[in-house]
């Protein structure tokens, strides 16, 4: 590659101004890759952080539940639970989806009931307490102040009227307006609830053992949480992601296109010495190499380009809209790179079939 590389960089800097179109066109597709991944690691993180983020180790539920808003478990079962050895705490909850009307806004949220101090509640405020006593609600940040409704405040929930004591932090979502956290006993009036939870939140020293013991004396369906959290992104995130998975597979085309395309005008302008080069011997291979080493100077600073830009348009989208964090994973970057390499092996294709094709003969003839 001592001879191709060269030569490709010179090419390629022959026209600076195509260059810099072609590697910002290019940028802008990996960007759009980058962000549409992000946005879903985001929406991804929204979908389960309960399950991820509440501090259980076990949820106990009801047999064949889907989602943490479906089932019903017997109260009584948080007490043979807390009688077995390795269990360091059983907490029950309520979770129901209620859509708020905000400023004749619709919003839709989950309604998380748990006993004040016992696992359940928000994991992280931003400002204010979580509740104590009846009359009380956290709320999300995000959602409240989207709405202007702040510390003091009052909120409408199931037609009572709560106090606004705390905001809570990383609880907002992509598909609802996030999570409000009252007291169990708040959610069972709102709710008509009164001997039954949605689950059971279990933290364990020994969570495998524990959780066969659970199974064996309540019957229940038992749950590790980061089972539960994939089950939720499984049911809430499986049609959404054929739509991104498409996105992103549009953006990879339109970036292979822009690179096949700048590589082989740069062929085309200098045509008269691929073909004197192959006048004087050289090999299909070597000139794959040189027409390959085009389109990797162009994909690469493209792709530099377009972590650039993601940066940016990251900040400045969870700027102006924060219910759409953006989660980019070291994975999913990485995936993005390979991308563009494929970029790079694709887009090589048609210019160097227009080389393969070339008689030197004819660009003496020219």
């Amino acid at each position: 590659m001592r001879f191709a590389v060269p030569l490709a960089r010179r090419n390629i800097l022959a026209d600076r101004r195509r260059l810099a179109i072609s590697t910002l066109g290019v940028g802008l597709a990996v960007a759009l890759i980058l962000l549409l991944a992000g946005l879903w690691g985001g929406v991804l993180s929204g979908v389960s952080a309960y399950a991820d983020r509440v501090g259980a180790d076990l949820f106990v539920r009801q047999p064949g539940t889907m989602i943490l808003t479906e089932g019903a478990v017997p109260l009584a079962a948080a007490d043979a639970i807390r009688t077995i050895p390795g269990v360091e705490g059983a907490d029950p909850v309520i979770a129901r989806y209620v859509i708020l009307d905000l400023h004749g806004t619709k919003e839709a949220v989950s309604v998380i009931g748990y006993r004040p101090g016992a696992m359940g509640g928000p994991w992280m405020l931003a400002a204010g307490r979580a509740v104590r006593t009846g009359g009380e609600i956290v709320m999300d940040e995000n959602l409240g102040a989207s709405h202007g409704i702040g510390l003091g405040d009052t909120l409408g929930l199931q037609g009572e009227r709560f106090r606004v004591v705390g905001l809570s932090s990383g609880t907002a979502t992509f598909a609802a307006g996030g999570f409000l956290f009252v007291s169990l006993e708040e959610a069972e009036r709102l709710f008509g609830e009164s001997r039954t939870a949605t689950s059971l939140l279990v933290r364990a020293s020994r969570p495998a053992s524990v959780a066969e013991a659970i199974r064996r004396r309540t019957g229940l369906a038992v749950d590790p949480a980061t089972a539960v959290a994939a089950g939720q992104r499984e049911v809430y995130a499986g049609s959404l992601g054929r739509i991104v998975d498409l996105m992103i597979l549009i953006a990879f085309a339109a970036g292979t296109l822009v690179v096949a395309l700048t590589v082989y005008s740069a062929i085309a302008d200098r045509l008269r010495e691929y073909g004197i080069a192959k006048a004087i011997g050289a090999r299909r291979r070597r000139l794959f190499r040189i027409v390959l080493g085009q389109t990797v100077v162009v994909s690469a600073v493209g792709t530099l380009v377009g972590f650039a830009l993601y940066a940016v348009s990251s900040r400045v989208l969870v700027a102006l809209r924060p219910q759409f964090p953006s989660s980019l994973s070291l994975e999913a970057a990485g995936g993005v790179v390979l991308s563009a390499g494929a970029m790079a092996l694709l887009a090589a294709i048609v210019p160097t079939r227009r080389v393969a094709r070339l008689d030197p003969a004819s660009v003496y003839r020219g």
